[in-house]
Order: C-alpha cells, then sequence, then structure tokens
C-alpha cells in the first residue's frame, strides 16, 4: 500500500514540464488571467504601502504625538459639512494661553494660521502658489521646525510682527538656485521680509510638501495677510488660529487630550450633554482615516484581483481537461503498465500548480515594474513588501491546485482498458 501511494517526484515533475514546453504558446496564454491578477495585486500593494511608509515618515518628522485643536476632524467632510460646521469659530491667543497654564501634561503649544497661495519675488525669480505659514518659536519645539541654515524667528520678533521668515529647501532652490538665502529679501505678494534662515529638509508627505513652506511669524501674518471675506469656512477668520500642542511625554498624550477637552468645554461653555464645537485629535485619527481609505482601496483591490484569477483558474481547468482528453491513451498505456492513481493525479497538479505558478512569477514582476514605473513617472511613492509578493505567488499556485484538481481526479480514473481504444 506504502509503495503504491510513493510517488516518483522527479520522475512526475519532469513530465509535467516536459508536457508544458510541448504547448508553450498554450500554456502562456493559458496563465493570462493569473498574471493580471496577481500584477494587481502586487501593484497596488506595491503603491499603498509606499504611501503607508511615506505616513510614518511624515508623523515622525513632524513630532509624533503632536495634539492637533481644529475646528472639526479629518473625515467629517466624507458626510458633508453641515451649517453648524461650518460657522465653528477657531482659536484665539487666549485659548492658547490657557491651555499652556492650566493643562499641567501639555508640554508647550503653538498658534497656526495660513494663506493658501501668495506669490514670491526674490533675486528675479518668480514662484507662485506657495503656502504661507503664520506661527511663532514655539512650533520649533511641537512641530520639529529646526533651522537647517541660519535660524529660526524669536518670540520678541513674533510681538513686534518682523517682516522675517524662515523658507524651506524647495522655496530656496527656486528663488537662490541653490546659494545661501539668508539675510537676502524675498517679496510676498509685494511685501518684503527678510529670510532669518532655512528648515531641515523633511521630504514630500502623503498631504503636502513641507520643503515648500514659508513660515513668518502669525502676528505679521494677520497683519499683512488677513483671510479675505469670501475665504473658504476652513479658514480660520481673523484673529482666529489653529492651534497644535505636545504632551509632557508620549505616555500622558491621552491625559493632555483631555485636559485640552475639557478646558476647551468650558471657555466654550458647551453644555454638559452638548457636542463639542470643536475637535481635539493626535496623529493616530489621521493614521485611522488614512488606513480607512486604504483599506477600502484593498478591498476593491482584491475584488479585482479575484476575479481575473477566477477567470485564469476557469482557463486552467478548461486546457487540463482539453489534456487529459488529448491524452486519453497515454494515460491507459502508463496504467497498462503499471502507474499507479497516485502518480497520475501527481503530474495533473504539477502541471495546473506549474501553470497558475509561472502565471504568479510574471505577475510579480508585471506588477512590480508598474509600480516603480509610477514611482518614476509621477513621484508617487512605491514600496513592493515581500509579504505581498510571497502572497501573490502562493496564492496562484493554490489557485493551480484548486482549479487542476478536477481534471487531475479524472485522468487518474480513466480506464486502462478503455482509455487504449480511445482514438
Amino acid at each position: 500500500m506504502n509503495a503504491e501511494r510513493r510517488v516518483p517526484w522527479p520522475t512526475v515533475a519532469r513530465m509535467a514540464f516536459g508536457s508544458l514546453r510541448a504547448n508553450r504558446m498554450r500554456s502562456l496564454l493559458t496563465t493570462l488571467g493569473v498574471v493580471i491578477g496577481v500584477g494587481t495585486v502586487v501593484a497596488m500593494a506595491s503603491i499603498i504601502q509606499g504611501f503607508n511608509r511615506t505616513v510614518a515618515q511624515s508623523i515622525t518628522s513632524f513630532g509624533s504625538h503632536v495634539i492637533y485643536i481644529r475646528k472639526f476632524k479629518p473625515g467629517v467632510f466624507v458626510a458633508g459639512f453641515p451649517d453648524s460646521v461650518r460657522h465653528r469659530h477657531a482659536f484665539s491667543v487666549d485659548d492658547a494661553d490657557a491651555i499652556r497654564r492650566n493643562c499641567p501634561d501639555v508640554r508647550e503649544i503653538t498658534v497656526i494660521g495660513f494663506v493658501d497661495a501668495v506669490t514670491l519675488n526674490a533675486g528675479g525669480h518668480t514662484t507662485r502658489g506657495v503656502q504661507l505659514l503664520g506661527s511663532d518659536e514655539k512650533v520649533q519645539e511641537v512641530n520639529r521646525y529646526d533651522p537647517w541654515m541660519g535660524r529660526f524667528f524669536t518670540g520678541e520678533e513674533v510681538r513686534h510682527r518682523a517682516q522675517v521668515l524662515v523658507l524651506g529647501r524647495d522655496i530656496r532652490e527656486a528663488l537662490f538656485t541653490g546659494g545661501d538665502p539668508v539675510g537676502k529679501t524675498v517679496h510676498i505678494d509685494g511685501v518684503p521680509f527678510r529670510v532669518v534662515g532655512e528648515l531641515e529638509p523633511k521630504g514630500r508627505s502623503l498631504f503636502f510638501n513641507p520643503d515648500q513652506l514659508i513660515t513668518i511669524p502669525y502676528t505679521t501674518l494677520t497683519k499683512y495677510f488677513p483671510p479675505s471675506p469670501d475665504a473658504p469656512f476652513f479658514v480660520p477668520r481673523r484673529g482666529e488660529y489653529y492651534l497644535n500642542a505636545v504632551a509632557v511625554s508620549p505616555e500622558r498624550t491621552p491625559a493632555a487630550v483631555d485636559e485640552i477637552t475639557e478646558l476647551m468645554r468650558r471657555r466654550r461653555h458647551v453644555p454638559a450633554r452638548g457636542s463639542d464645537n470643536f475637535s481635539v485629535f493626535t496623529e493616530d485619527l489621521l493614521a485611522d482615516l488614512y488606513n480607512q481609505l486604504t483599506g477600502a482601496t484593498y478591498a476593491v483591490m482584491i475584488l479585482i484581483s479575484s476575479i481575473a484569477l477566477l477567470v485564469g483558474g476557469i482557463g486552467v481547468m478548461n486546457i487540463m481537461l482539453v489534456a487529459v482528453t488529448e491524452r486519453t491513451r497515454e494515460i491507459g498505456l502508463r496504467k497498462a503498465l503499471g502507474a499507479p492513481r497516485i502518480t497520475i493525479l501527481a503530474q495533473f497538479l504539477v502541471e495546473a500548480a506549474t501553470l497558475t505558478g509561472l502565471g504568479g512569477l510574471i505577475g510579480i514582476a508585471l506588477g512590480a515594474a508598474v509600480a516603480h514605473a509610477v514611482r518614476a513617472l509621477s513621484g508617487l511613492p512605491a514600496y513592493t513588501p515581500w509579504w505581498s509578493v510571497c502572497a501573490a505567488f502562493g496564492f496562484s499556485v493554490a489557485v493551480g491546485l484548486f482549479f487542476g484538481l478536477y481534471p487531475a481526479v479524472r485522468a487518474s480514473r480513466l480506464d486502462a482498458v478503455e482509455a487504449l481504444r480511445w482514438e
């Protein structure tokens, strides 16, 4: 019994590969569905994983435990903006001072204002559509705004509305063609500012490129670039700002969030059972929102690849059934010479698994090539994780075994005498 069930795997593999080589074109066409399915999985996984790494790096570069104090939380736009959200007020400098005084788990807090698009002129060069950020000197500690060249503006310059700025690397390269910008003058919408420093390069994140920012004192921003009356509702009104904070330690971040929330509820006179008319959150909420978006993308990816693999599997089953019919006399001869059923079953399963495994390898190469071509042409991040390669190859082989099982069983059950009579 054991001898009958023993499979001569080298012989089975040699015969299976020989059969596939004899029908190269048919074998290649049979794998197309598997190639498309696996290629889709690998390409999408590479792009999504690239974004995941970029998000993680951007969170780390700006401080991995920043507390954001905003009018509404990210993701509320999914259900639309009701008027109650549109008409919310942002925050004041007094709010920041109150948090600094009354929240013991908050180490520091900074004021944030912004203008979406300004025009810069310096040294005969012009750059348009630049985001202008207004803040104070505390942003260095909260968001890791570390100078790479020169210095950051001081608290004294913030109080006196000084016309000084700190720029990002990309802005410096665009305006000064790589030269030292410190001490030079940049006109922002015609208003002259003196460059006092350049921020440490951080690289592009998922949502924006911090190297393309200009940062000035928030008091100067309010003086020269107040929000227009028709500014979008998410832009703070004149005299209002967004706030960023950081806890005394990462472990105390939840406590700091609770303290800020309770204080702001009191300052905004929110009833005990009333809902917050503001939002306090950390980067964990941003990561969760991003994971929800990528999770939906993964679901669509799996659906598309599953359909392609199903089509490929049906194609494999069809070809293997044709192969059983074409090789009926061969199967009958082998059984007449004493070949056990398990050997014939193993040969057809190896052929099916080899077909889909080969398609899986081609799909992996194609998917990785597409992902990295996207990165090269568009600048979008792409990273091919090993788990996606292993999973795609293993799943493609499993498809071959599953859809090749019925033809293999059918071949192994052929009667030797009847098979030899087959014409």
